[in-house]
């Protein structure tokens, strides 16, 4: 039965990645979508996990499609609470430059592996087990519909910061 749930999770995690072929875009404002984000937080989260959203002030609107990169930060929220062993801090920071915006995830669940942080998001590498190994591999191609770019920034024994630079529009 744990191998057929495991097979079933992956499947739908495949197919949810093929939804990022069409967008569903809407221009939001993203003081209210961090809060909407942050209250989703609190559905996996265990008492002793916090999440930290920091805004920069006269942040621009955005045009996303809402459910798809929510999935994409629930992912990068789930791998920290688990990271970080279901306790801490995690901290998202939301600023604009020019014309994208920055959401900066940081976590200090103790770094990614060596061995694994060239090759996180390729699809079925994976250092957790019982992972599926496609969870970052979602995530990029969220951002990347997006017209955006995610990146790593690890600190071996120390966390990670996963930084997703987003256009303001898409064209």
């Amino acid at each position: 039965m744990s191998e057929i749930t495991s097979l079933r999770n992956m499947v739908t995690e495949l197919s949810s990645a093929r939804l990022c072929d069409h967008l569903n875009l809407r221009h939001v404002n993203l003081y209210d979508y961090m809060e909407d984000i942050h209250d989703s937080i609190s559905a996996f989260a265990a008492l002793d996990f916090h999440c930290n959203i920091i805004t920069e002030e006269n942040l621009p609107e955005i045009d996303i499609d809402p459910q798809l990169l929510k999935q994409a930060l629930i992912n990068l929220l789930k791998n920290a609470y688990e990271a970080m062993d279901k306790s801490g801090t995690v901290t998202i920071r939301v600023s604009s430059e020019n014309d994208v915006v920055l959401i900066a995830v940081t976590d200090y669940g103790g770094g990614l592996d060596p061995a694994f942080a060239d090759s996180i998001f390729e699809p079925f590498i994976t250092s957790k087990n019982g992972g599926s190994g496609l969870g970052l591999v979602i995530t990029k191609q969220i951002v990347e519909s997006h017209h955006g770019t995610i990146h790593c920034d690890s600190r071996p024994g120390d966390g990670c910061t996963f930084t997703l630079t987003l256009p303001l529009t898409q064209s």
